[in-house]
């Protein structure tokens, strides 16, 4: 590894594998371990036996005793002292003579050794002929009632006799070979009571007809017919043909053979000498009082092997005056209900609970820790709101785009999608911040809903029945932003409900962002907010302009937008075409469904046509005109007639001044400065009355149409004499229209930069946040600090309490957690339980301190929780406890933001969502509870109260209605086991309590967390881990000492079962510990081991029968069983470094009983770099190998076509 500022490594470190519990225990504190005196009876009886064949026998004759009368036929024939013999057998000598025997075999270093091999090939042949020659005399002179001699010669017959007969033809063999030295075997074990004898003795001596095959005619021809195998040795040097026999599977089989048949025997021997000494009646007299003897001697020497335990004692307890721990109570956590009638009551300190009774009989009691004020709060709902950082998906992600950045909402937390399915984890856990799916320790999905995040509009002049309507929103937000257009919805206030149009634009224009829309005749009228038929809950009755975020395949758009602040908003609408309108003349209202006089048949000076619009008219309008069609054009008889424009300003008529040709198609309302009143009006338009007070125009006509001068002419030209030159005069017509149509633009702007009470008051535009549960109005009057505002709800607070951030610096949050409570009533205090699932924290996250940020929602905005207000006894969730918080008077009920009628309070993380435990539970009115021992059963400390037990106080309160224990009790241990007292004080004598060395902080640790399986101390070592797996690893860094746990097989984390990270709650607990206990100069890190995969591909001719798609699954199960057996039940410990050997892993799949052969084996560490290896060995002393999951071993199997397949033949083969 290369030397940095990061990373380093130290090339003469020392190679340890750290302590784990079972090494704490030190055998020298065992007194059993070194008795004074290991010699039971059935010692006593084997040694008289041996003693007696020196003593000679006085037959009392007279005679001196001959050289062959002892008295060992005394002690030797008795069934007790031929049992004995084989309950004092040394089994685990005779192994490891072996075992070394096969080792000598096998070292290449002792290959020019050649008398040395012999004699140790010697060895072992005679090793087991002398135990078929003792297990053949004990099963000949065991009494037939004696059980082991049935046993014995059972086990002869099926598994002992075939492998002997092997070894005669491999001994024969090796004598032809010149490969034994028989004259010098070492002598250094007994076997069932007598030394070693060479093999060629025991083929020569014979055994009995045990041994022998069905229809043998005796040992001697059956041993001369067994052909000699020179076979098995191959050829070559004497090592090479010793070492091919040492190795071959035949060979090693018939002594792993004897050795369990041998194992059996002395463990049935113990037993049989047991019934023998009880129950036997058979013992002659002299021999019955000796086993009386040995058995009263027992006694004393049990009495004598008390010694040791004196002697410990002594010194720890007498001199040292030390004791056991004593019992550690267990705690529990309940639940109260408060009485319907009660609002609230004080739970004084100590206050008892009945907890059923101990094993005594007697009742067992828990106290309350603390004084609690119990209130009628309850947790009524819980959301979430995440949104995904950098965490990349894996390979098997099944939400499609990438979820980076993008939000999503759980509005039912506790719920498997967030939506409220049933949660199915086994113990019904959630993750209070997300939910997300893995497969593998791989993110393979986010089972939640996407939060639906935006902004709304909310004005009066949003009200547009018709016509081709276009809507321009100008936001003063700074900044420049491309066009997003396809990346809003933008949805407005129809009469059954939203109705979405795209954007044409949305991006930087003059200055401004810009969001235009464009509305055709065909689309539904604008109409005024209506919560019921639109959902939300918008504080408004104007009709809304509802613009989301879209969450599109490739990308979504909110980091663009999310620093947009906004100053004033400037609203412009333009309409053409409106149609519904307000009518009439002088002579009523005019129907414009069908052509129509607007002056009447007779249209004369003042004739008027009065148009109204309540949309148009309560809008400050910037230019207004009215289309015509003219059915039959105005033709007025030698006048010209103009138009003039006159406005209804508070129930009068005022003249604009404006005057047009009546024969125009486009009459234009000009002057219409200060005759609209700019205010919502909802009123539907009316026909225009003598009490209208606004909204009306009219088009008056300035002259007549000459009828006078008609009549005039008219009269002239009947008058004159015929003959009549001319034409008579055309009466003037009064004209027809067949449309008319009201087009208007007006601009109207929302003041969002100042916090001014009145100009509060009279807005009459709104600007809504839409949040994922919500939506709030935004208007520097209602923030507590008047400052600009956001274009999108932000998810942040400003900091206070973390000190590596500057003060009031915001902080984005990664996600959200909401708690919504019921009959609450600030200021109050609130205990919340929350209930966690141990471990299920993610352990390869490093969790920031502070982590959590505690808010309270006050009038739609979040409000910070001063520190003072907040008591966590949870680890900041890494734990199960109660979160008790002070709740100020000015929080409030009636939001918007969230639903309405709950007090809500928020918990944020800004990073490391996963550094959390997931929930069970969160409820209020909690309170925790410890064992107050009574004089009961010592035992029922350490004993786990079921849930449900503690129900009751011990005196019952008509305050409380109700007490409930959800979960079993935890924390409770009982007294200290003498065993682990001698091993704590020994620890203790050497620590001193204080962490120097690496034994001390092994030791100290192991001690204080019995949930420890292992720990390892690295010295001058500075370990922080990173998101992307770097960070930081110097092995040499003076001042940091580095520790790394491993937990126990039950504490393991569900997420990743093949890696053993320790919580990370558990390893900000072993640092607190260990603090105190450290050099002013030593900056600890508690870690978890870095975990190197380990990940096989090879292909596989399974044997015929067997089935493939299930043969490949027992592959790769097995395989990862092989790699990491500390993931399974009975499976060891994990081991720091070590080393992979290829070869190892091919021998152990084509042991596998499905494997005919294997070829392509390929191995695989990316922690070393890509391509295949011969070893794999870990990386760091941090580091541990493991399995990568079962289903990644690629395993293909050879298809019996394709290995029979004809291949392309050499030319040399020709």
């Amino acid at each position: 590894m290369a030397s940095d500022c990061t990373q380093n490594t130290d090339p003469l470190k020392l190679v340890r594998e750290g302590t784990s519990q079972p090494q704490r225990m030190l055998a020298a504190l065992d007194p059993a371990s070194a008795p004074v005196n290991e010699r039971t009876p059935a010692h006593g009886m084997v040694f008289a036996q041996a003693y007696a064949r020196y003593l000679r026998y006085d037959a009392g004759t007279g005679q001196p005793p001959s050289a062959g009368e002892t008295w060992e036929k005394f002690f030797a024939d008795d069934v007790s002292v031929q049992l004995a013999l084989a309950a004092v057998q040394d089994v685990e000598q005779y192994k490891i003579r072996n075992t070394e025997a096969f080792g000598f075999l096998n070292n290449l270093d002792h290959q020019s050794d050649a008398p040395a091999l012999k004699r140790q090939l010697s060895y072992l042949f005679s090793a087991v002929g002398t135990l078929a020659t003792r297990l053949d005399a004990l099963q000949a002179t065991l009494p037939t009632d004696i059980g082991l001699k049935g046993l014995l010669l059972n086990l002869i017959q099926s598994q002992l006799a075939t492998g002997l007969g092997r070894l005669i033809a491999y001994h024969k063999g090796a004598t032809a070979l010149n490969l034994l030295d028989e004259a010098a075997i070492p002598a250094e074990i007994s076997i069932l009571g007598g030394p070693v004898v060479s093999f060629q003795q025991v083929r020569s001596a014979g055994l009995s007809r045990a041994w022998l095959p069905t229809g043998a005619a005796g040992w001697a021809s059956y041993e001369a017919g067994l052909a000699e195998d020179r076979a098995v040795y191959g050829t070559g040097s004497d090592f090479e043909r010793i070492n091919r026999l040492a190795t071959h599977n035949l060979f090693t089989t018939v002594f792993d053979q004897f050795l369990k048949v041998y194992a059996r025997v002395a463990a049935e021997g113990r037993a049989a000498l047991e019934a023998s000494l009880s129950n036997w009646d058979g013992h002659e007299p002299h021999y019955a009082l000796f086993l009386a003897f040995l058995r009263l001697r027992e006694y004393a020497r049990q009495e004598t092997n008390t010694l040791t335990q004196r002697h410990l004692d002594f010194y720890y307890r007498d001199i040292l005056r030390l004791r056991e721990k004593p019992a550690e109570p267990s705690h529990a956590h309940l639940l109260l209900e408060l009485a319907r009638h009660v609002e609230a009551h004080l739970l004084k300190k100590g206050e008892l609970f009945k907890a059923g009774k101990d094993a005594l009989g007697r009742d067992a009691f828990f106290a309350s820790d603390q004084n609690l004020v119990a209130n009628s709060a309850r947790v009524a709902a819980l959301k979430t709101v995440y949104r995904h950082g950098s965490e990349p998906p894996g390979s098997g992600w099944l939400d499609g785009p990438d979820p980076a950045g993008r939000f999503y909402a759980a509005p039912i937390a506790n719920s498997e999608d967030g939506r409220g399915a049933e949660l199915s984890s086994t113990p019904g856990s959630w993750h209070p911040f997300h939910h997300k799916v893995y497969v593998d320790g791989k993110l393979v999905g986010i089972d939640m809903p996407t939060a639906e995040v935006g902004f709304a509009v909310a004005s009066h002049y949003l009200w547009l029945a018709e016509g081709d309507r276009t809507i321009t929103l100008d936001f003063a937000a700074g900044g420049y932003f491309p066009d997003l257009a396809t990346d809003v919805v933008c949805a407005m206030t129809g009469a059954t409900g939203w109705f979405e149009k795209p954007a044409t634009k949305f991006r930087t224009e003059a200055g401004y962002l810009r969001l235009t829309l464009a509305l055709t005749g065909a689309d539904p009228a604008v109409v005024a907010y209506n919560p019921k038929t639109h959902g939300y809950t918008f504080a408004t009755d104007l009709p809304l302009l509802l613009v989301k975020l879209r969450q599109q395949p490739t990308r979504y758009r909110y980091s663009q937008l999310q620093d947009a602040q906004l100053t004033e908003i400037k609203l412009q609408v333009t309409v053409r075409g409106l149609r519904s309108l307000a009518v009439a003349n002088d002579f009523g209202v005019v129907d414009t469904a069908k052509p129509f006089q607007p002056f009447g048949a007779s249209p004369g000076a003042g004739s008027t046509l009065i148009i109204g619009s309540v949309e148009a008219f309560q809008k400050s309008l910037t230019r207004a005109s009215v289309d015509v069609t003219w059915q039959s054009a105005p033709a007025p008889y030698k006048t010209s007639p103009a138009v003039a424009v006159d406005f209804l300003v508070a129930g009068k008529w005022a003249d604009s001044g404006a005057r047009m040709v009546l024969q125009a198609t486009t009459f234009e309302l000009a002057g219409l400065n200060g005759t609209v009143v700019d205010r919502p009006n909802p009123r539907p338009t009316e026909a225009y009355h003598t009490g209208s007070r606004q909204s009306f125009a009219r088009l008056r006509l300035t002259g007549d149409f000459g009828q006078s001068q008609f009549q005039r002419d008219l009269l002239a030209y009947v008058k004159t004499p015929p003959p009549v030159v001319g034409t008579p005069p055309v009466p003037p017509a009064g004209p027809f229209m067949s449309a008319l149509a009201l087009n208007y633009e007006a601009t109207q702007l929302i003041a969002l930069n100042s916090a001014d009470a009145g100009q509060f008051e009279q807005r009459a535009g709104r600007f809504f946040h839409l949040a994922p549960f919500g939506q709030a109005e935004q208007h520097p009057y209602l923030q507590t600090n008047p400052g600009t505002l956001p274009l999108l709800p932000r998810f942040r607070h400003r900091n206070t309490a973390d000190p590596k951030l500057p003060a009031n610096q915001p902080v984005e949050h990664e996600a959200e957690f909401y708690i919504g409570l019921a009959s609450l009533a600030p200021p109050q205090n609130l205990a919340l339980l929350f209930q966690v699932a141990d471990g299920t924290a993610d352990p390869r996250t490093q969790k920031p301190v502070p982590h959590l940020h505690w808010s309270y929602l006050r009038r739609n905005e979040w409000v910070a929780f001063s520190r003072e207000a907040v008591d966590d006894t949870t680890g900041e969730l890494t734990r199960s406890g109660i979160v008790t918080l002070a709740i100020p008077r000015d929080a409030t009920a009636d939001n918007t933001l969230l639903p309405g009628g709950l007090h809500w309070l928020r918990v944020a993380v800004a990073e490391k969502s996963e550094a959390v435990c997931q929930l069970l539970l969160v409820a209020t009115q909690a309170v925790r509870v410890t064992f107050a021992d009574r004089g009961n059963d010592p035992a029922f400390p350490a004993q786990s109260t079921p849930a449900g037990t503690i129900t009751k106080l011990a005196q019952p309160a008509a305050a409380i209605k109700k007490v409930a224990q959800p979960f079993d009790s935890f924390g409770g241990r009982g007294g200290e086991a003498p065993a682990a007292f001698y091993t704590r004080v020994s620890e203790r004598l050497r620590h001193k309590d204080r962490a120097v060395a690496f034994w001390d902080y092994e030791h100290l640790v192991l001690e204080a967390f019995p949930q420890l399986y292992q720990v390892k101390c690295l010295n001058h070592t500075h370990y922080e881990p990173s998101a992307d797996g770097a960070g930081i690893y110097r092995e040499l860094a003076p001042g940091h000492v580095t520790l790394v746990a491993i937990p126990s097989q039950q504490f393991r984390n569900p997420r990743t079962p093949l890696q053993p990270y320790t919580s990370l709650g558990l390893l900000q607990e072993i640092a607190d510990f260990l603090q105190p206990r450290l050099s002013c100069f030593v900056k600890l890190h508690v870690r978890n081991p870095e975990f190197e995969e380990v990940s096989v591909r090879f292909r596989v001719r399974l044997r015929e029968g067997f089935d493939e798609t299930f043969s490949l699954t027992q592959l790769q199960q097995a395989l990862t069983r092989f790699l990491s057996p500390w993931a399974f039940a009975n499976g060891t410990g994990p081991s720091f470094g070590g080393k992979i050997y290829k070869s190892v892993l091919i021998n152990f799949v084509e042991d596998q009983p499905s494997v005919d052969y294997v070829t392509d084996f390929q191995l695989f560490h990316p922690a070393s770099g890509p391509g295949d290896r011969a070893e794999v060995v870990a990386s760091k002393a941090i580091s541990i190998l493991v399995s990568v999951p079962a289903r990644q071993h690629s395993i293909l199997v050879i298809n019996p076509a394709e290995e029979e397949a004809p291949r392309e033949q050499c030319p040399c083969q020709a």
